[in-house]
């Protein structure tokens, strides 16, 4: 009965780590109710905005890079179908998709707005002009990304789902984003989410040590016990 305990623990860290995919996952007690600084952003039209601009409803945050040869056509295609699928009101929510290599410009986020058609009214297509504001915005929701080479870059596949005031309220993890996924996102960013969702925002980011040593903890609490 000891080892039931431990197991429990391992299985949310096996849970947990699968829904990252690849790159280092943010650490969710930090970023989890913070507000992202209000950076400038550049549009595909050459547009100038800011995220304050974009308050009153809830923000989807799709940190993706135009050059990706894979996981970001993926993440954008799939949040693509899946909003399609719930066909909500465009005028509840934003998408903002935006690139997290300082090296791309406009023709670059250009590029790949129009290779996906990422033309829906309410999302918007984006890079930050200024590096020190784009690196403050990747610390703020703990993006963290290495170069493989070149062109090939190791970063989380994740979205960050902002309230209406620009508040961090939650994440998704994957590659392949589901109509589910979108809506608990969008739910949660309103204020509308359960216990479990609250808890698990914060649980399952926690790593193998933190697991580990919180049953290791418990476990020996439930010894000095008996």
């Amino acid at each position: 009965m000891r080892a039931l305990p431990l197991a429990g623990y391992l299985l949310s860290f096996a849970l947990g780590c699968s829904a990252f995919g690849q790159g280092v996952p943010p650490n969710l007690a930090k970023t989890l109710g913070a507000t992202p600084p209000d950076v400038k952003f550049i549009d595909t039209q050459g547009r100038a905005f800011k995220l304050s601009d974009l308050k009153g409803k809830p923000v989807i945050l799709s940190p993706i890079y135009a050059g990706c040869p894979s996981a970001c056509i993926v993440i954008s295609r799939s949040v693509k179908k899946a909003l399609s699928e719930l066909n909500l009101d465009p005028e509840t929510y934003t998408v903002l998709t935006f690139s997290f290599d300082p090296k791309e410009d406009l023709a670059d986020m250009k590029g790949f707005q129009q290779k996906h058609q990422l033309n829906a009214s309410n999302w918007r297509v984006a890079y930050v002009p200024d590096d020190d504001a784009l690196f403050q915005l990747l610390d703020a929701i703990d993006f963290r990304f290495t170069y493989v080479s070149e062109i090939v870059k190791d970063h989380p596949n994740l979205l960050v789902f902002l309230d209406s005031e620009g508040v961090i309220r939650h994440y998704e993890f994957g590659l392949e984003f589901t109509p589910a996924q979108l809506q608990r996102g969008l739910r949660i960013a309103r204020g509308q989410y359960t216990l479990w969702e609250r808890v698990s925002d914060w649980i399952f980011p926690v790593g193998a040590v933190g697991m580990l040593a919180t049953g290791a903890w418990l476990m020996l609490g439930a010894r000095r016990k008996r």
